[in-house]
C-alpha cells in the first residue's frame, strides 16, 4: 500500500507489518474515521515508525490495513531520532487536515507558517537530503 502524500521520499522505507512493533492503542471512534477516509483516498500519509520499528505515528492506519489483509507492508517514514520523529509525525496530522479541508499540499511553504514551523527548525536538514549538487 503506497500513500499518496509521499513528501520526504528519500525517507521512505518499504516495510513488512510483520516486522512493526506497535506501540499505541488505537481508538475506535477515531479509527471508523479514518477507515471511511481511507475507503474514499486510500492511504493518505506515510505511517511513522522510530529507530527500532516502534510505530509512533499511524496506529489507527496500521490496524485498518493488516486486519483487513489489505496489504502487508507498505512506505513508512523512518525516523533517525526524536525531532525527526515529532517532526514526521506533526507533518502527517498537518497533511491529513489539509486534505481533509480540500487544500493538500502543493508545494513546502506550509512547513515554515504554523503549526509546522517550530517542527521544520529543529529538521531543516530532511528538506536538504537526496539533492544532488
Amino acid at each position: 500500500m503506497h500513500p499518496v502524500y509521499q513528501l520526504f521520499p528519500h525517507r521512505l522505507e518499504l516495510m513488512y507489518f510483520d516486522g512493526i512493533k506497535v506501540v499505541h492503542s488505537p481508538h475506535n471512534e477515531f479509527k471508523n474515521t479514518i477507515k471511511e477516509d481511507m475507503e474514499k483516498n486510500g492511504l493518505l500519509c506515510p505511517m511513522v515508525v522510530d529507530m527500532n520499528n516502534n510505530l509512533r505515528n499511524g496506529t489507527h492506519r496500521f490496524k485498518i490495513l493488516s486486519k483487513l489483509k489489505l496489504a502487508d507492508g507498505s512506505l513508512f517514514y523512518k525516523a533517525r531520532d526524536e525531532r525527526e520523529l515529532s517532526f514526521l509525525s506533526k507533518l502527517n496530522v498537518v497533511v491529513w487536515k489539509m486534505h481533509q479541508s480540500k487544500t493538500p499540499p502543493t508545494d513546502f511553504e506550509f512547513l515554515f507558517k504554523p503549526p509546522m514551523q517550530n517542527y521544520t527548525d529543529k529538521c531543516m536538514h530532511l528538506l536538504k537530503e537526496g539533492i544532488i549538487k
